[in-house]
């Protein structure tokens, strides 16, 4: 319900953008009615598919909302950790540009399957990106900086599968490093952090199998580094 709760400032902008488009377009034919304007079918055939486009995405996305809060027996299985990755920015992607943050993504099309779940492990990236978007968004406050920017990469290491998340925020103070993964520990304001969000991250990648760790200088930004072992059959 925590990652719920702090993924609904991104679909809500995510949903934003398509009705926004719908509403244009269904105003612009009530006009012409109104108006009793004569409406070309070309012009007429171009807003309809743009309304059918838009109500598919708007569908898509309500369809991966409610397939994250579904309450569902939760196994292991043969999946890419692309999958994830990219489903988080699917529903996160539009809010992060309205904050002005640009996502860079390499991610190795011919990743090894690792052993997860594809609906827990996108509460972890959900986490990461937020806590990457709040970092940059404090860097802003207290001094400025250069334009916010989260990279995400995926690829392979001596037999593990590696996924990092990096932000140019403000960074983790040495001393909390070894910390921030313990539950109830926020560095963020009072009432902007639970404490809870990489406490639930560590133990959804240790129950795959997985490790987690932080790089970070004060700031310089953090990177987060995820590290699974990679199945021997290859993702097609």
């Amino acid at each position: 319900m925590a990652t719920l709760g702090e993924m609904s400032a991104g679909v809500a902008h995510e949903l934003n953008q398509p009705l926004s488009v719908i509403g244009t377009g269904s105003d612009y034919l009530r006009k012409c009615v109104e108006r009793k304007r004569s409406i070309d079918p070309e012009a007429l055939l171009q807003v309809a598919r743009e309304l059918n486009e838009q109500v598919e995405r708007a569908r898509r996305i309500i369809a991966h909302l409610r397939e994250f809060g579904r309450k569902h027996e939760v196994s292991a299985q043969s999946i890419s950790l692309n999958d994830p990755i990219t489903g988080v920015l699917g529903l996160l992607g539009q809010q992060l540009a309205v904050h002005d943050i640009q996502v860079r993504t390499e991610l190795d099309p011919g990743l090894p399957l690792v052993l997860g779940d594809v609906n827990r492990l996108e509460q972890v990236f959900i986490n990461l990106v937020m806590n990457a978007r709040d970092a940059i968004e404090q860097r802003r406050e207290e001094a400025g900086g250069p334009e916010g920017l989260i990279e995400i990469k995926s690829f392979t290491q001596g037999g593990q599968v590696v996924v990092t998340v990096s932000d140019n925020g403000t960074g983790i103070a040495p001393a909390d490093q070894d910390r921030i993964f313990q539950p109830f520990f926020t560095s963020k304001e009072v009432g902007k952090g639970t404490g809870l969000g990489l406490s639930i991250s560590y133990g959804i990648v240790r129950d795959f199998g997985g490790s987690i760790a932080v790089e970070s200088q004060p700031g310089q930004g953090a990177t987060f580094r995820l590290s699974f072992p990679a199945l021997r059959e290859a993702a097609a």
